[in-house]
């Protein structure tokens, strides 16, 4: 059994890759750069001087839908505060606890954020 790529295979490798260069295969446009970085800058620039600091617990059968759930609680209260937006996030992931003395009696976890509201 011949394990050498066929020239048809060859070929056809050849002209995918001078086609997805002639198509510059994805790559931005220098004014598109541009607006991208000027976007991102707003967003991360355009923010109040004011940190804050929330925490949001979970229970769930498992340790990861616990977290899921206090996540997804943690996301509202944001939102809640800061319409706009949040920038500069630091998320701290807490202790999964169990809730009783059986693996049955499920989980809680604490998830906390730092943020700051964007302009």
């Amino acid at each position: 059994m011949n394990r050498r790529p066929s020239w048809m295979w060859r070929c056809a490798l050849v002209i995918a890759t001078l086609g997805l260069g002639a198509c510059n295969a994805g790559d931005l446009q220098p004014d598109e750069e541009e607006m991208l970085g000027s976007s991102e800058a707003a967003v991360c620039t355009v923010c109040g001087t004011t940190r804050y600091t929330s925490t949001r617990y979970g229970e769930g059968a498992t340790c990861g839908s616990a977290a899921t759930q206090a996540r997804s609680l943690l996301a509202s209260s944001m939102a809640s505060r800061c319409p706009t937006g949040t920038c500069n996030v630091v998320n701290t992931l807490g202790e999964c606890e169990p809730l009783g003395s059986s693996r049955l009696d499920g989980f809680r976890m604490d998830v906390s954020a730092t943020y700051s509201c964007c302009g």
